[in-house]
């Protein structure tokens, strides 16, 4: 009478060294890497745009920041929200009677540049949703 397990467990056995690779593999890639998780923090709170200026991302209806100081430049405004946001100089949802700057309409999902061309303080809402205010400090 042959022994059947042990059979069974010399055939099994390639699997089950593959299968661990595979395992390891994917938890090496996996985002639950504190390493890799706090590097793509990291990148992203210190990300640029290929303008050269300064990225501001919407997410929970907020700008994020209350206020920013750039250099005369583009600013890149990051949609993370599932709803449009539309970005402009103005206070409280409304738009400032001589605007300095273009208003952008940014999808959810999208992103927009807007240029900030001269130096000076800019008040930027949303016009969707009023209690999404910022200022733009431009040196």
């Amino acid at each position: 009478m042959r022994d059947h397990s042990a059979t069974r467990a010399r055939r099994l056995l390639p699997t089950l060294v593959a299968m661990t690779a595979l395992i390891l593999t994917l938890a090496a890639c996996s985002s639950d890497n504190p390493r890799e998780s706090q590097a793509a923090e990291s990148q992203a709170a210190e990300s640029q745009p290929a303008t050269g200026g300064t990225t501001v991302t919407m997410s929970g209806s907020s700008f994020g920041v209350a206020e920013i100081t750039v250099a005369v430049s583009n600013v890149t405004f990051v949609n993370e929200d599932g709803v449009g946001h539309v970005v402009a100089e103005g206070e409280n949802g409304s738009e400032a009677a001589d605007p300095r700057i273009t208003k952008a309409t940014i999808a959810g999902g999208a992103q927009a540049d807007i240029a900030f061309g001269a130096p000076g303080d800019y008040n930027i809402t949303c016009l969707i949703h009023g209690s999404m205010n910022m200022v733009v400090h431009v040196e």
